[in-house]
């Protein structure tokens, strides 16, 4: 909504948008947010007064620096990690590692696996998992 390299583009999203949100200048800056629709609003000679009270301007709101969500909004996302299963979090790892991997072979960040660099370095040993040591005791 934002772009001055493909105007054409710029407008034909901000009116589909617009109908979208029935020709409502409040719904849309609710829906996209009052900095991407104020430029289209303006343009079109529809005056909005920016939105008073929200909860994007109270202090008490925490915001997780990792996600840039709101806390509560995450809470409310899915499953803490004591209502899954030992095979539900085994699967979440899986799945973070392989979007990890797809970040790196993109280039996108440059990271290495704490554990395997540790093993490497020598600093960390994989000890056996001997049940039958456990049994005798």
């Amino acid at each position: 909504m934002t772009s001055t390299m493909l105007p054409q583009t710029r407008d034909a999203v901000c009116e589909c948008l617009f109908v979208l949100c029935n020709e409502d200048a409040t719904q849309l800056t609710q829906e996209v947010g009052y900095g991407n629709a104020i430029g289209f609003l303006v343009n079109r000679g529809i005056a909005v007064e920016p939105p008073r009270g929200s909860d994007a301007n109270d202090p008490n709101k925490q915001i997780n620096p990792i996600t840039g969500q709101y806390v509560s909004a995450e809470e409310a996302a899915g499953p803490s990690l004591a209502e899954m299963t030992d095979e539900e979090k085994e699967r979440e790892a899986e799945r973070l590692f392989v979007l990890f991997e797809r970040l790196k072979k993109n280039g996108i960040i440059q990271a290495e696996n704490p554990i395997i660099a540790a093993k490497q370095s020598g600093r960390f040993e994989e000890i056996p998992d001997d049940k039958s040591s456990d049994d005798e005791k």
